[in-house]
């Protein structure tokens, strides 16, 4: 019994290639900020600076979380409220795993079609 058929090896390994390669693009319009890279923008935007974004600020936002601030607290300071210590049952993925997940599912696709056999060459 074969545990995968050859005739449909290489097409599981475009199939890799086209999911690892759309999964960050479909899940980019889905990104938000950082706590900490929104706090820096709003730093630099007072003092008339442009920052640039990196990789490493963004992240896809699941499950939003409430705060944990009561009433003043909240009215006092409202830059407390997007602190991550503050916000319980928040569960958000950093988009550069997302994106080296993306690059493992398409290498493992070109392996799958690199190593591939057709049947009339091992005739």
């Amino acid at each position: 019994m074969k545990l995968i058929d050859k005739s449909k090896t290489k097409q599981f390994g475009v199939l890799l290639i086209i999911i690892g390669t759309f999964v960050p693009s479909i899940l980019y319009p889905f990104t938000s900020l950082t706590h900490t890279a929104f706090l820096m923008e709003i730093l630099f935007a007072s003092r008339g600076v442009s920052s640039n974004t990196r990789l490493q600020d963004l992240e896809v936002v699941l499950v939003k979380g409430d705060s944990r601030l009561q009433g003043n607290q909240a009215r006092e300071n409202p830059y407390l409220k997007i602190r991550d210590d503050h916000c319980k049952s928040r569960f958000a993925i950093p988009y550069k795993y997302i994106v080296v997940f993306g690059i493992l599912l398409a290498f493992i696709g070109i392996g799958i079609v690199a190593f591939y056999k057709n049947k009339r060459e091992s005739d």
